[in-house]
């Protein structure tokens, strides 16, 4: 999260007021990001399937810190476009991220529910200190050297801790998912539900609505991480105050994930996943009629909660919905779609608050939301296909 995924926004004002560059640009850096791993995503989630993500992961964290220190030497917009761009290649993107969450759906089945939303909390947390330490490092010394500082740190650390912990699914160790054995007749449990294959999934209507529904969360959280801020700081907001209401947002995502965690694995994701869309959908309407840093408060916890929920369900619903054994390929043929939504969908609200204020950017950020809970509402778990057993 330190890496130019949950900091970004902090970097909006110092570098562009020394490079000149408007709130668009920045749009358009977190679309190239988003693009790249739009691009990526398919053949990244074949290659864990395949190969695991334990070296996948070592090496696109040293590639990703590299991108990071290389932001600290630019003089152009289009250099920050194009280094955002390589950055998404390498495949992060908080929990999306399908080096961290595919191995966690091949190692629990019955519990997997709680395993994620015991994983999740590690996003928001890392957002939530990214905020403010990154502020105090770019007052110490400088946007330039906070990069570089970031992205050497991180790199080494993803890699360093990759290698030594990291193991892709339980038959790497000789166990089998959910910690069950043999020797008490469970042998093949973690396997009753039906793995869909790509085609099978794609079939689906779900597939599709799915895929649209958390692009449009996704870009109101980018819209957020790139802007709010900014946002905050256009209403007189001290840059350290705005800075804590983006933590306050992070840590209220940490809360939710605690307290929703006993229910995920009782209550269709969608239901979760939909209560996640209507909180953040508040949080815009709040911010559309904000004039104090309390309103700026009161939006990220509201945004907080409904990202808790929400993107927790992103993690969940497509092992729950299209099983384990292909979910890395499910998941990376998912991935263009929804990213493509969230690239387009940020930079396209970076014009409108360029050309008209950022209330009448909030309420078309609402107006998203609203499409993709009504798109969740019509997507129940489809049933295996005919070919199933086959």
């Amino acid at each position: 999260m330190f890496l130019g995924i949950g900091n970004f926004g902090i970097f909006v004002a110092p570098m562009g007021e020394e490079l000149g560059l408007g709130n668009s640009a920045f749009g358009w850096a977190l679309s190239a990001r988003l693009l790249g791993f739009a691009a990526s995503g398919p053949f990244i989630g074949r290659l864990i399937d395949s190969r695991g993500s334990r070296v996948p992961l070592a090496v696109g964290g040293i590639m990703l810190g590299g991108s990071a220190a290389a932001l600290g030497m630019i003089n152009a917009g289009w250099q920050m476009v194009g280094l955002t761009l390589f950055a998404g290649l390498m495949g992060f993107w908080g929990s999306s991220t399908l080096f961290l969450t595919i191995p966690i759906a091949k190692w629990f089945v019955r519990r997997r529910g709680r395993a994620m939303s015991l994983f999740f909390p590690g996003i928001p947390f890392g957002i939530g200190i990214a905020s403010p330490l990154t502020q105090m490092l770019i007052d110490a010394v400088g946007w330039r050297d906070a990069w570089l500082i970031l992205g050497l740190a991180g790199g080494v650390s993803i890699a360093a801790i990759s290698l030594l912990f990291v193991r892709s699914q339980p038959s790497d160790l000789g166990l089998l998912p959910d910690g069950e054995t043999v020797s008490l007749g469970n042998f093949g449990h973690g396997r009753a539900e039906h793995s869909w294959t790509v085609r099978e999934a794609m079939r689906s209507g779900a597939f599709w609505r799915i895929s649209v529904a958390f692009g449009l969360l996704m870009a109101a959280m980018g819209t957020l991480g790139v802007f709010w801020v900014a946002f905050l700081r256009s209403l007189d907001v001290s840059p350290q105050a705005a800075a804590l209401t983006f933590s306050a947002q992070a840590f209220t995502q940490v809360a939710t994930s605690i307290v929703v965690a006993p229910w995920v694995d009782r209550v269709q994701p969608r239901y979760v996943a939909m209560a996640g869309f209507t909180s953040v959908a508040a949080a815009m309407l709040v911010a559309s009629v904000a004039t104090t840093a309390w309103h700026g408060f009161a939006g990220a916890v509201l945004a907080g909660i409904g990202l808790g929920a929400g993107m927790l369900m992103q993690t969940h619903i497509w092992p729950s919905y299209y099983g384990r054994e292909y979910i890395g390929a499910v998941r990376g043929a998912a991935t263009p779609l929804t990213l493509v939504m969230t690239g387009i969908g940020t930079p396209v609200l970076g014009i409108v608050f360029d050309a008209t204020n950022f209330a009448t950017g909030w309420l078309a950020a609402a107006g998203g939301l609203f499409v993709g809970f009504m798109l969740l509402a019509l997507s129940p778990k489809p049933n295996p296909p005919k070919s199933d057993g086959l």
